[in-house]
């Protein structure tokens, strides 16, 4: 029986995050980082051609913002599940970007709980789906 491996993009534009995601991902069964994005423009492009199920995406980064990435995203996506993954640690933020379509909002010392969102996510495949309807965001703080 063949595993399902959950596909994942990261689009931070600090390349020790990235590195840092990388490594986390990489020891886990199940879940494969298969691209990476230092700014906005390029985060679009890979993760429309790529299509992964799974994108951890930095609100501040340069050339395009993930704000407007995500935007960007869901104007013809709903269906990849959007991790916002920001030191931003704040409610209205939180709740923007919940409205704008990402489907979690956590503050990059959630590294455990972006962890745990992932591994949520791989369980659901295996019993029929993305939970990508859930709607849930983990508010900062």
């Amino acid at each position: 029986m063949t595993t399902k491996q959950l596909k994942i993009v990261i689009a931070d534009d600090s390349e020790p995050i990235r590195d840092l995601l990388w490594e986390t991902f990489l020891v886990e069964p199940g879940l494969s980082v298969v691209g990476t994005a230092a700014n906005g423009i390029e985060a679009i492009r890979v993760i429309r051609e790529l299509k992964p199920d799974i994108v951890v995406l930095d609100i501040s980064m340069p050339m395009m913002g993930g704000i407007e990435v995500l935007k960007e995203i869901r104007k013809d996506d709903q269906s990849t599940i959007i991790i916002m993954f920001t030191c931003h640690d704040s409610v209205v933020l939180s709740d923007f970007c919940r409205k704008i379509g990402a489907n979690y909002f956590l503050t990059k010392t959630k590294l455990t709980k972006l962890l745990e969102i992932c591994k949520d996510q791989l369980l659901a495949v295996s019993v029929g789906g993305l939970a990508s309807s859930c709607g849930d965001v983990c508010e900062a703080t």
